[in-house]
């Protein structure tokens, strides 16, 4: 699952080689006993409160977070934790941490409000892109600002940095739908993106035009067809265009049958193919959908 290369502070889609080689943790000289402190302090900061306090709501994103630390211990040494009210985030330097965590906490509560309740993620903060890629495999982040897997959120340093301050709200609040929107069957990939960025963008305050630029651009310049939905191969070979693609698809959705309607066209595809749900909850085809979309891009797209 990924974030879309089209947020505000530009994360360009640059695609890197396919496959890293793990950062080499195995112990040299002194390293042995710094690897094992650095284990052993973010283990404790990640314990729970004492038997007798009451439930710890974090437990499990606490327990996947030490479980994180422990695969990888060589990546932490010097990093911190932050808990928020629906993240822990581990990573360095710590005032990023901390700042996630805020992040994670607005992000969650658009997250709620939008799907409903959710039980957060852990978020890991590595130093190098070359970590960020080990902690995601089998998901990439070539290009990337963070990525989604396992329910886990891997943030991609150097390309988190480069984005503006609604940039990053709009990446955490993506990938934290894609946490909460996991479920038993894939749904289509214009549908998980868009949904993903329909969230994130929702409290944004940016127009159409600025959010979709990439596309506005080749709508003007008559390069954008929009024949159908954006598929798997949309979101390799022009991935800005097909997140933006996907956004308005979702976007048209709430517009003309409203939000509750998006959500509930989501929670169908988690349960049975795409044409099943479309007919269900929207009572359209495919092709009625995309007649649809197609008008509402190219109206917006022009006079936003």
């Amino acid at each position: 699952m990924t974030v879309t290369s089209g947020v505000p502070g530009g994360v360009p889609s640059v695609r890197a080689e396919a496959h890293r080689r793990q950062p080499d943790d195995r112990p040299r000289g002194g390293r042995p006993r710094r690897i094992a402190a650095a284990a052993v302090a973010l283990a404790v900061l990640l314990t729970g409160p004492a038997a007798a306090a009451p439930p710890d709501p974090l437990l499990a994103l606490r327990l996947d977070a030490r479980a994180a630390v422990r695969e990888h211990p060589g990546m932490w040494t010097g990093a911190s934790v932050a808990r928020g009210a629906r993240a822990v985030v581990v990573g360095s330097p710590r005032p990023l941490v901390a700042g996630i965590a805020a992040l994670a906490d607005r992000g969650g509560r658009t997250v709620t409000r939008v799907w409903g309740g959710h039980s957060g993620a852990v978020v890991l903060v590595p130093r190098t892109e070359e970590q960020a890629a080990v902690l995601a495999a089998p998901a990439k982040v070539d290009g990337l600002a963070a990525v989604a897997t396992g329910g886990r959120v891997i943030v991609q340093p150097a390309a988190f940095a480069r984005l503006s301050a609604t940039g990053r709200l709009v990446v955490v609040t993506h990938e934290l739908t894609h946490v909460a929107t996991t479920g038993p069957r894939a749904v289509p990939m214009w549908l998980m993106e868009g949904f993903a960025d329909y969230v994130g963008y929702l409290d944004s305050g940016l127009p159409v035009r600025t959010v979709a630029a990439e596309l506005a651009a080749d709508v003007a310049a008559g390069r954008a067809a929009l024949d159908g939905l954006p598929g798997p191969a949309d979101f390799v070979a022009r991935p800005a265009q097909a997140y933006e693609e996907a956004w308005l698809a979702c976007r048209y959705i709430a517009a003309r049958f409203g939000e509750r309607r998006l959500v509930a066209l989501y929670r169908a595809a988690l349960r049975e193919e795409i044409g099943a749900a479309l007919r269900e909850v929207l009572g359209l085809t495919a092709d009625g959908l995309t007649r649809g979309w197609r008008s509402y891009a190219r109206e917006r797209l022009a006079r936003s």
